[in-house]
């Protein structure tokens, strides 16, 4: 049976039993796998089950699913790859058929959850909820001075339409 092994960035892990034919992978709890973590889209992936292998397939997620460090639309699952959902790291376990995969060693083992579940350069948040910003917000500025104009621009026609004739 094959399983996917979740390294959440808090630290914890969890492990998923893949025993269904596709199981869909996503924040919102209608998933298989629900992963609520804000750097996964709604319907992120799903990882399907055919032909005797085991194939991850991305959902045109916003911050992309990964095959060892490569992001990827779809591809095929091997017993150690690490797969990544936006930035949850996983490890994908498979029983080992071929002699070679079994004595081939990954990186991945050697390094902490919370190295795997760093967050990606080209992380967006796809959070409804914004973070506050560092820094000023500038956006009461620029909401007074457009009123002020829209003001002055009203008074000037007003002045203009009501001038009595010369």
């Amino acid at each position: 049976m094959a399983k996917l092994q979740i390294f959440f960035p808090n630290g914890t892990e969890a492990t998923h039993d893949l025993m269904e034919e596709k199981t869909s992978v996503g924040r919102i709890s209608e998933n298989q796998l629900h992963i609520p973590d804000d750097s996964i889209s709604s319907r992120h992936a799903e990882i399907v089950y055919e032909n005797a292998n085991f194939y991850v397939r991305d959902l045109d997620s916003t911050n992309g699913t990964f095959i060892n460090g490569s992001k990827t639309e779809s591809a095929v699952l091997n017993h150690k790859d690490e797969v990544r959902f936006g930035s949850v790291a996983c490890l994908f376990l498979s029983e080992i058929t071929d002699s070679t995969a079994a004595n081939n060693s990954s990186a991945l083992e050697q390094q902490k959850p919370a190295e795997l579940s760093s967050r990606p350069e080209s992380f967006v948040s796809s959070s409804p909820i914004s973070r506050q910003k560092n820094g000023k917000d500038f956006t009461p500025l620029i909401v007074a001075s457009a009123a002020l104009v829209g003001l002055l621009a009203t008074g000037a026609a007003l002045y203009i339409i009501f001038q009595p004739p010369a």
